[in-house]
């Protein structure tokens, strides 16, 4: 075990942006638990890509080192790292795994070449700590992404004690990515302590598809804060169907089937006053936009798109609305806080079974993921009435306290990292 200036073991943790931006709100609650773990914890994050928005607080105690995110735009140390890519191996390792795989084309290769560089970059930044450190106990990725690639190279290297990455979504399931690829993903299977996927699904998955050994594969669930009862909206009146929807307007997440479910709604029960909310932005909204004024408005369907707010301004919104579902149709899903979000205040979830929804989503509330909007909307009519029922919501929010509760789960995480780190 590494003792730091403090006496404590040295947790570095590599973040895509955090604390800067708006994403990656989880971390933020698991930064709560940090503070009473007996660990000292530097959080660097590869960029800041937003420099107009302020920085995120931190709790007293954890520490932030901006030094990358100022290199990762900085053009001698792509310089650099470029240099470092095309003389070390791991880049011509990696176009021989795209051979095997039948992936050797013009855009994968260049998205390769861009990885390595970045892989490079931040195993730099990796072993600067821990010269300036005294040593890393363990280097701790957010993302399955280039960051945990650096940290289990230098784990290789013997410049960190143990590597760890947290997989989610994207990250992990490499069909969602656009390039169809996890670069370098493959090269590591041996090199880190610990995977730790968010789903059940997400560790077979890392296991099947990538080979990573099963006893180095966790799952350790994020979950979300438990609000008080006070929180939780009220289901509408009699005659009346308000559906919630969050998420980003990509194709991924599929929001014309939305509109197609709502427009099946209205022809299957006319009399039925339907509004939908969306809270997210992308894209697709002008397509969206144009099915709510064409389609949606004419049917008396109404609609509102919130836009890209804050995680804390969606909580508070929940509050005080008149709410019956949250919908997703995703054609693919890690396992979505959204849904967990609205369920722990008392929202019940349609949602299509993809992915690990199953782990959080029962089998009656799930259609099929290639359901249209005729299949979707037979489902909620079906389920209406539970949806309001106050003990069908109560069930749902107490189900999902049970599993998701994240101020349990992140100690429980953060104390496997203790012990990987040898905390006494």
């Amino acid at each position: 075990m590494h003792v730091s200036g403090t006496g404590r073991p040295l947790v570095v943790m590599l973040t895509s942006r955090f604390p800067y931006g708006t994403a990656e709100h989880f971390i933020e609650g698991e930064l709560s638990a940090w503070t009473a773990s007996g660990l000292d914890l530097l959080l660097v994050p590869e960029k800041n890509d937003t420099p107009q928005i302020a920085p995120r607080p931190l709790p007293v105690g954890v520490q932030l080192d901006t030094r990358l995110a100022r290199r990762w735009s900085s053009p001698l140390w792509r310089t650099v790292s470029m240099l470092d890519a095309v003389t070390g191996p791991v880049l011509y390792r990696e176009i021989a795994a795209l051979r095997r795989l039948g992936r050797l084309d013009p855009h994968t290769v260049l998205f390769v070449a861009r990885s390595a560089v970045q892989i490079a970059m931040v195993r730099r930044m990796i072993r600067r700590i821990a010269r300036e450190r005294g040593g890393v106990d363990v280097v701790y990725a957010y993302w399955l992404s280039v960051s945990a690639v650096a940290g289990a190279l230098e784990r290789r290297r013997g410049t960190v004690a143990r590597a760890v990455a947290r997989a989610h979504g994207t990250d992990l399931y490499e069909e969602r990515r656009s390039s169809r690829h996890s670069p370098m993903t493959r090269q590591i299977t041996g090199d880190l302590d610990l995977l730790s996927t968010i789903s059940e699904d997400g560790a077979k998955y890392a296991v099947s598809h990538y080979g990573f050994a099963l006893q180095r594969v966790e799952t350790h669930r994020l979950g979300v804060a438990v609000p008080g009862r006070d929180q939780w909206p009220e289901p509408t009146g009699p005659g009346c169907l308000t559906i919630l929807s969050v998420s980003s307007m990509t194709p991924l997440k599929r929001l014309d089937l939305v509109v197609d479910t709502l427009l099946a709604l209205h022809r299957a029960a006319p009399a039925l006053t339907l509004r939908w909310v969306h809270a997210g932005e992308g894209p697709l909204r002008p397509g969206i936009e144009w099915r709510i004024a064409d389609q949606l408005s004419p049917a008396g369907i109404g609609a509102e798109l919130l836009g890209q707010i804050g995680h804390r301004e969606l909580m508070d919104w929940y509050r005080g609305q008149r709410l019956d579902l949250i919908i997703n149709t995703s054609s693919s899903e890690g396992i979505p806080v959204s849904i967990m979000e609205a369920m722990v205040r008392g929202v019940p979830a349609v949602a299509t079974d993809v992915g690990a929804v199953h782990e959080v989503v029962e089998p009656g509330w799930l259609v099929p993921a290639d359901a249209d909007g005729d299949q979707i909307a037979t489902r909620i009519l079906s389920l209406i009435d539970r949806a309001k029922d106050s003990g069908v919501r109560r069930e749902a929010a107490r189900e999902v306290a049970r599993r998701y509760d994240s101020a349990v789960n992140h100690r429980a995480f953060i104390d496997r990292l203790g012990g990987l780190a040898g905390k006494p």
